[in-house]
């Protein structure tokens, strides 16, 4: 789990983004301009309708697995700043913009986000934790203005909800997110299917909501491996065989 604060969409930032993608250039750009101080770049070129931003957000988002967190490094021969820039816990503010650019003879779209306040960070040569390790939403305050957890968001940006239940089954059972209410795996009962039965029904039905046996006919007991042996009527429950 990290955590790393809501960002908010900031139109003078998509005007910067903007100009910067009006350029049509991809060199290193500025980290200060007359509004914004600093200011964080992610900048993807790619040919003319053959890609969205939703796919160059998830693009970027992907380069994580190759990110490694301890040493705030990408893997060897990898490329992981998309990503930091994407998830830098103090950039509170987002601008993007699209442009249709003409380059060596070809149409191609470059794509471009400014991040404010920026990331990346280095301190003496060293590159800055993007984010603090920890339980989802643990340093949120009641200033900031959402905070999404990703079990319940989906996309680069974790921006599309995906369970309008805001509840999860754990790790055994499904959620029915037409009922908002969970279907348990074998073994597994409660709201959540945190309960688990150790009930073996030898003789009988396992009863899944009550975690508990209906036994057959003519047997008894918690686990309804009892046999009922009467002469004359009988009835019984899952706990006793009774005359």
């Amino acid at each position: 789990d990290f955590y790393f604060g809501f960002t908010e969409w900031n139109e003078k930032l998509a005007l910067v983004a903007k100009e910067k993608a009006a350029s049509c250039h991809t060199d290193p750009s500025p980290k200060h301009s007359s509004t914004f101080s600093h200011i964080g770049w992610n900048i993807h070129l790619s040919p003319y309708g053959v890609t969205s931003y939703s796919d160059v957000i998830d693009g970027w988002f992907e380069e994580g697995k190759d990110f490694l967190y301890m040493s705030g490094k990408c893997k060897e021969n990898a490329t992981c700043q998309h990503y930091t820039q994407l998830v830098w816990a103090t950039s509170s503010h987002v601008g993007c913009a699209t442009q249709l650019c003409l380059r060596e003879g070809d149409f191609q779209e470059m794509f471009v986000c400014a991040y404010y306040p920026g990331g990346n960070w280095e301190v003496n040569g060293w590159m800055v934790i993007p984010y603090r390790s920890g339980l989802y939403c643990s340093l949120c305050t009641s200033s900031m203005s959402g905070c999404l957890r990703l079990w319940d968001h989906v996309g680069g940006l974790c921006e599309i909800p995906r369970n309008p239940c805001r509840m999860s089954c754990g790790q055994h059972g499904q959620l029915n997110t037409s009922s908002c209410k969970c279907n348990c795996d074998q073994g597994f009962t409660g709201r959540f299917c945190q309960v688990q039965c150790s009930v073996q029904c030898v003789h009988g039905r396992f009863k899944e909501e009550e975690c508990s046996c209906l036994c057959d006919v003519g047997y008894g007991g918690a686990e309804c491996a009892g046999e009922c042996s009467f002469l004359y009527a009988f009835s019984y429950t899952s706990e006793m065989c009774t005359v």
